[in-house]
């Protein structure tokens, strides 16, 4: 039984790497006719054209590096996900991003945490951004509704607090 289970476990790998082919191998072997050798084939260049990232963006007219208000919700859930899996790419650059308000106040400290909430396409999953407002802002005068569409642009940082690290918008400007 054993030996059966290695026979097939060995016949998997074998096809998960003739699989594994690359494009090089995909190339050349489309290239060919059948009055040429592989030796007379030379390889056709190809010409890359990639758009950067958003983390790699270059700051627009209005000065904004990361502009979520422009992608697609799949696009932006995407986005938050990796600014919060690897926020060091993304310090100190300007984020602007368009959710639902959300509001808390710590009852021990009484400390006040502001949010920008963002649904995934499906609407079955969120996830957002703290973000301090400008001095200019007082809860609850100047603030939306619970759960009210927001657009926010603030810079972005890391800070730490009990000896974890959380990413925010700092110096935040609130649109409703």
């Amino acid at each position: 039984m054993k030996n059966l289970f290695c026979v097939v476990l060995i016949a998997l790998m074998l096809c998960s790497l003739a699989a594994c082919g690359g494009e090089e191998d995909k190339e050349t072997a489309d290239n060919q006719t059948p009055n040429t050798s592989a030796s007379q084939n030379q390889p056709m260049e190809k010409e890359s054209v990639s758009a950067p990232a958003a983390s790699e963006s270059v700051q627009s007219a209005d000065g904004i590096d990361v502009d979520l208000t422009k992608l697609s919700s799949t696009m932006v859930y995407s986005e938050v996900y990796n600014m919060l899996y690897t926020p060091d790419d993304y310090i100190g650059k300007t984020v602007k991003m368009k959710g639902a308000f959300a509001y808390y106040e710590d009852p021990e400290t009484k400390e006040q945490y502001f949010a920008c909430i963002i649904a995934d396409a499906m609407a079955c999953c969120s996830q957002g951004l703290d973000f301090i407002p400008t001095d200019e802002y007082t809860y609850p005068d100047d603030y939306p509704e619970l759960n009210a569409e927001i657009t926010v642009t603030g810079t972005f940082e890391i800070y730490e607090k009990n000896g974890i690290k959380y990413c925010r918008l700092a110096n935040a400007a609130i649109e409703s």
